[in-house]
């Protein structure tokens, strides 16, 4: 991963406000704020348990709409 890309990355953590970047000399240290990590991380959660429950749902109508095969005379 360039150097380029790990800025982006960063900028968008920190947009996010999941971390925070501090100048310290020449560089810029970056810290992970625990907090909204742990928000985050609660949201995506219940997100994940959300779209397993809707694929179940789906999964279901599908497989009570799946044609049966025919019978042999």
């Amino acid at each position: 991963m360039s150097f380029a890309a790990v800025q982006k990355h960063v900028a968008v953590l920190e947009e996010a406000g999941l971390v925070t970047k501090h100048p310290q000399g020449r560089e810029r240290i970056v810290r992970g704020n625990p907090e909204r990590l742990a928000r985050a991380r609660e949201l995506l959660s219940r997100l994940e348990g959300l779209w397993k429950d809707r694929f179940s749902q789906l999964d279901a109508m599908l497989a009570e709409n799946e044609p049966r095969p025919r019978k042999k005379e």
